[in-house]
């Protein structure tokens, strides 16, 4: 037994509905995987096709998985996209703890049943969103990029286990890593982003 993560990462409208074509061939297997508990990590126009459709800024509709219930539509405004660092805040195994990224998308995600996190800074699926992303245990869909795991690593902790979890089929206890250098780049950033926010509110 081998312990299995499947990455996707998204792309343009163009390469969206290329890969869209492609995956829906395999859309069996993939539901099957998800429902097997196998651990998906989907990042932004990923996050997109594992939804029910992905309207683009033209109004041509490309088909997702529909794997899950939620529909993404682009601002029908080119220049117009949720771009920049975001903070959320995220409960892992009962742990909140704030992961960063950097989010550049114009599609505006709707219909989330599980948010992967409350959007402490930044946007979120939509302009100005208290949510961002989508989560289950063994699936995160979100737009943050940025790069989302050598920011934040609780978050490599928590694929980590999960993955060793199930491969071995019991709790496996991991030795605790030295993310000391890590910690003090993320606070400084943490600082920065939030303390931004707490200005803006008070102008």
């Amino acid at each position: 037994m081998i312990m299995i993560l499947f990455l996707q990462v998204g792309g343009a409208d163009k390469e969206q509905n290329i890969l869209s074509q492609d995956l829906i061939k395999y859309r069996n297997n993939i539901k099957q995987a998800v429902e097997n508990g196998v651990f998906f990590l989907l990042i932004c126009g990923a996050y997109q096709l594992f939804g029910k459709y992905y309207k683009d800024v033209d109004g041509n509709i490309i088909n997702g998985l529909g794997i899950f219930d939620y529909y993404t539509e682009a601002n029908p405004d080119r220049k117009k996209r949720c771009i920049g660092n975001i903070v959320i805040d995220v409960n892992l195994n009962d742990i909140n703890t704030k992961v960063i990224g950097f989010e550049n998308h114009g599609g505006q995600t709707f219909n989330i049943s599980s948010p992967f996190g409350n959007v402490l800074f930044g946007n979120g699926n939509k302009f100005s969103d208290t949510n961002e992303g989508f989560f289950q245990n063994n699936v995160i869909a979100t737009y943050l990029h940025g790069p989302l795991l050598s920011k934040n690593p609780e978050l490599c902790d928590y694929i980590i286990k999960y993955c060793l979890d199930r491969k071995y089929n019991e709790n496996i206890i991991l030795e605790p890593l030295n993310d000391e250098f890590e910690n003090l780049c993320r606070n400084q950033l943490l600082n920065r982003f939030l303390s931004d926010t707490k200005n803006e509110e008070l102008r």
